[in-house]
């Protein structure tokens, strides 16, 4: 982003001194400023979303705790998408590799997911 856009932002957020740290930290590896990191990272969640929508329109993020809950409106169904000996796991088409396991994969809040055995 050109040093002139920068001086026209006016837009601010309050970030909690915890996650203002670790982002910190984050931007800091990447060789990015806090603005830089922030906007991007904020950027490509935004862009992820969207081509969700695209990809997978029928599947839709309902909770996650110890496994990952989604709806399939095309068949009908409520998925369970879990985590078992560091491998992704689907109980509808019980595999680990099918357009369930692909849209987890994609969404931020699989960092939650609690690992079980």
């Amino acid at each position: 982003m050109p040093i002139k856009d920068k001086q026209k932002r006016k837009p601010t957020v309050a970030i909690e001194e915890a996650i203002y740290q670790k982002v910190k930290s984050k931007a800091k590896e990447k060789g990015l400023s806090l603005v830089d990191y922030v906007n991007e990272t904020l950027l490509l969640n935004a862009e992820k979303d969207d081509f969700l929508k695209r990809y997978a329109p029928f599947l839709e993020k309902i909770s996650v705790g110890e496994t990952l809950i989604l709806k399939d409106h095309k068949i009908g169904k409520l998925v369970e998408v879990y985590l078992k000996q560091n491998k992704m796991y689907c109980t509808q088409d019980e595999d680990d590799d099918c357009i369930h396991i692909h849209f987890a994969l994609a969404l931020p809040e699989l960092a939650l997911l609690k690992k079980s055995g």
